[in-house]
């Protein structure tokens, strides 16, 4: 019985709603004719009524007390993911960070504490640079924000001049 009564409110709620936009409506459409723009006013009083119907029935109903569980378990998940991911999210944003850096490029010599070689390659995660022995070294994307990165910005013909 308190179900459907409580129903019943609901429904005469969202009557009265839409009544009055109607209503404002028309009084907007005969008192505000030659004013440019109107339709913004409109636009303005039928998000309000909106809104309050909606702060109504989600007061009434419990809507927001379902909406606010789920807003809540989906952040917690998020820190949880960020959290579990934070080194491949940094590598990431670092790797960004050089994509759009205009004085890291392909080519390009780099020396990071012992060890040296030229650019081949700049992936979001990960750089690869190849040594004068042709060996291939992977360097995480958040070294070059971390720690001192040298450039030389044109390799030398002799590599072991640099």
């Amino acid at each position: 019985m308190a179900t459907e009564l409580a129903l019943t409110y609901g429904i005469i709620s969202i009557i009265v709603s839409v009544s009055v936009f109607i209503l404002v409506k028309q009084i907007i459409k005969i008192k505000f004719k030659k004013l440019k723009g109107s339709g913004k006013l409109l636009g303005l009083a039928g998000l309000g009524i909106g809104l309050s119907e909606l702060v109504f029935l989600g007061i009434n109903y419990g809507i927001f007390g379902f909406a606010l569980e789920i807003i809540t378990s989906i952040g917690v998940g998020m820190v949880v993911f960020g959290i579990a991911l934070q080194h491949q999210l940094k590598n990431i944003a670092a790797g960004l960070s050089l994509f759009f850096n205009k004085e890291i490029d392909v080519g390009d010599v780099l020396r990071i504490k012992d060890d040296k070689g030229v650019i081949i390659e700049i992936h979001l995660t990960h750089t690869v640079a190849l040594t004068d022995k042709g060996e291939r070294i992977l360097v995480p994307n958040q070294k070059f924000a971390e720690d001192v990165v040298i450039i030389n910005h044109r390799p030398k013909k002799n590599f072991e001049e640099f």
